[in-house]
């Protein structure tokens, strides 16, 4: 009777799993498979599957994919039918360069993580928009493209940055942004601090003097709210800028 009423629920589950099975789409288990499998999340997808789902769906573009090399995109668009439009390839820069030269306004002793640190005053640094320096955003890079310089600032590798913009939602100072590979020039202060504050506070901030503004024949680098701003629709990467700050600032990226 055991073994008659097995087979029965057996014969019943194996009808129901093909019956109520969800079918999917060859195309998507394609897409899937082309993935590299690191589940990243770079993407801002859950995982590579869901990647997947949002591509075959038309809700995420192919390049999306910050770990896909070019050719597994063109792969993935050939499986879709579609034209592969590619973005704008950029990379991670910290507009910080103050590090060690920044003095603390107290000994912090607490929990070794920048989140942490900025709900305690706004971190130890006596420059409120400064580096705290406790590597948050090396930890979090899924393409360990950042590591701790000897200054006590963020590195970032230009050769393993796949631009994920992790490194930009993790900092709570915001200091990292995604500007075009191709520009070479970018600020390296973040203060909006008056020209005399930021002084005292850091021996290399910007203090809105306007040379840079001045010096630039392309009319593609501007003073905001106390702060020297790069336009990169405009930016040719003269250097123009970098040779007249007098803060040394304004810095130039390893092409």
């Amino acid at each position: 009777m055991l073994s008659l009423l097995g087979l029965i629920f057996g014969l019943g589950l194996a009808l129901a799993s093909k019956k109520l099975a969800v079918k999917v789409d060859p195309k998507l288990d394609k897409i899937h498979n082309l993935l590299p499998g690191t589940n990243c999340g770079a993407c801002g997808e859950a995982g590579c599957f869901g990647f997947a789902e949002a591509v075959f769906t038309g809700k995420s573009k192919i390049d999306a994919c910050r770990s896909s090399s070019d050719e597994t995109k063109e792969r993935i668009a050939e499986v879709l039918g579609r034209k592969l439009i590619k973005d704008i390839k950029k990379i991670a820069v910290l507009h910080c360069n103050g590090g060690n030269r920044v003095k603390n306004k107290f000994v912090y002793d607490g929990i070794a993580e920048c989140r942490a640190v900025n709900l305690t005053l706004g971190g130890q640094k006596e420059c409120f928009f400064g580096c705290l320096g406790f590597d948050t955003c090396a930890r979090i890079c899924p393409f360990n493209a950042i590591s701790m310089g000897k200054d006590g600032l963020p590195l970032v590798d230009k050769e393993r940055c796949r631009a994920c913009n992790k490194c930009v939602k993790a900092c709570p100072k915001k200091l990292f942004s995604l500007i075009p590979q191709a520009a070479l020039v970018y600020v390296a202060c973040l203060s909006h601090d008056s020209g005399k504050d930021t002084q005292t506070a850091c021996p290399v901030g910007c203090i809105a003097c306007g040379l840079c503004q001045k010096a630039c024949k392309f009319d593609a680098i501007h003073i905001i709210d106390n702060l020297a701003i790069i336009d990169y629709n405009k930016c040719t990467s003269c250097k123009a800028c970098v040779s007249v700050c007098p803060r040394k600032c304004i810095l130039v990226r390893s092409s």
